[in-house]
């Protein structure tokens, strides 16, 4: 689980990630359970290598410091979409807002409901 008060130390890791790979993180949100992130991403670097790297720099981080959130791990696999100029701002503000679209309040989101129902 990511309690809330490791969002912003998990906010700025992933940033500085993304960065050094020459990626732009462009907003990003954390929830209970996940993490979504838009990135523009560099034309040296596939999808698969960003998210390994966010993912393992992240997990390393929390877990090499006094972090109070014990032993840190990313479950496998990733969801990834790609979206235009136009669907920019609404996505991430959507994205900026996680802890909110995923309170107790709101219901699953449409590829949750898809898995659940397996």
């Amino acid at each position: 689980m990511l309690p809330s008060l490791l969002d912003d130390r998990l906010l700025a890791i992933v940033g500085r990630k993304a960065s050094k790979l020459r990626c732009v993180m462009l907003a990003a949100g954390c929830a209970a359970d996940h993490m979504h992130v838009v990135v523009r991403l560099a034309s040296s670097v596939s999808l698969g290598e960003l998210v390994r790297h966010l993912k393992g720099a992240s997990a390393h981080e929390l877990n090499h410091d006094s972090s109070p959130a014990g032993r840190f791990a990313w479950q496998a696999g990733y969801w990834a979409e790609s979206l235009g100029p136009a669907d920019l701002d609404p996505i991430a503000r959507y994205v900026r807002r996680q802890r909110d679209h995923h309170d107790a309040s709101h219901p699953a989101e449409r590829w949750a409901c898809a898995v659940d129902s397996r």
